[in-house]
């Protein structure tokens, strides 16, 4: 393309045959306002994508979507420069590589930032933890068991370390009693004993299933978990009711 551009420059002369000083003092002037005008030209390409670069590298810019628009826009700017001029190629080729590199950034970088609003979007969608247990015991006191259940099993997967874990996992016990399910409500006062062992709640649960144990007539079970609540839970309120109902057993 420069030499396209040379002859052009040189064709008045050719065509007058006789080249005057002048004339060879305007070609010279001729190429050098055009190379000035090249080298101006890489060298705010330069600037601007090494602007860019920087800009993605740094971990404190939110990209945003319009970071592939200035790349392509970048890439046009190469394309014209290499069509007007022969020379900087190895410049501009690295240049090019530098554009692919930084798309390949922009790419990565805003696949992770969809991810991260995803996450924030499913994290603000959540129920809060407090809410569940909330809206579970409700449906619990006003007798719709099955929706309790769920709720309370939901509240579990969601804070299994939440400080009303051990009486969610209760309630669900309750839930069962209430429905008239005796083995499910005592596996699911079990598991208060077997995982919230140090509760509050796990004397009741033991008490509870002291008396479910003695409603179906299994007095000997009936003994045997009433009897543990008042060696393992002595000083709780639970102790004082199973005494009771060991007393009315004839049995300590």
């Amino acid at each position: 393309m420069r030499g396209a551009a040379l002859a052009a420059l040189a064709l008045p002369l050719l065509a007058g045959c006789i080249a005057t000083k002048q004339d060879i003092r305007d070609l010279q002037l001729g190429m050098a306002t055009q190379q000035a005008r090249q080298d101006s030209m890489v060298a705010v390409l330069i600037a601007r994508t090494e602007a860019m670069l920087d800009s993605l590298s740094d971990q404190n810019v939110r990209l945003r979507g319009d970071v592939a628009n200035r790349l392509v826009s970048i890439d046009r700017q190469l394309v014209q420069i290499q069509e007007l001029s022969g020379q900087n190629q190895a410049q501009l080729g690295e240049l090019r590589r530098q554009v692919d590199v930084a798309a390949e950034e922009a790419r990565r970088a805003s696949a992770a930032a969809q991810r991260a609003d995803a996450n924030d979007r499913e994290e603000d969608e959540a129920a809060d933890p407090q809410e569940l247990f909330d809206a579970a015991l409700a449906a619990l006191r006003r007798g719709s068991v099955a929706t309790a259940r769920g709720g309370f099993e939901e509240f579990l997967r969601a804070a299994p370390e939440h400080r009303l874990a051990p009486d969610a996992q209760y309630n669900i016990g309750q839930s069962y009693e209430q429905g008239r399910d005796v083995p499910a409500a005592i596996t699911a006062y079990e598991r208060v004993l077997s995982e919230y062992a140090t509760s509050g709640r796990a004397p009741a649960a033991l008490l509870r299933i002291g008396r479910l144990e003695l409603g179906r007539g299994n007095r000997t079970q009936a003994r045997t978990r009433l009897n543990q609540v008042v060696q393992r839970f002595p000083r709780s309120p639970e102790a004082a009711e199973a005494r009771t109902e060991l007393q009315r057993l004839g049995t300590r």
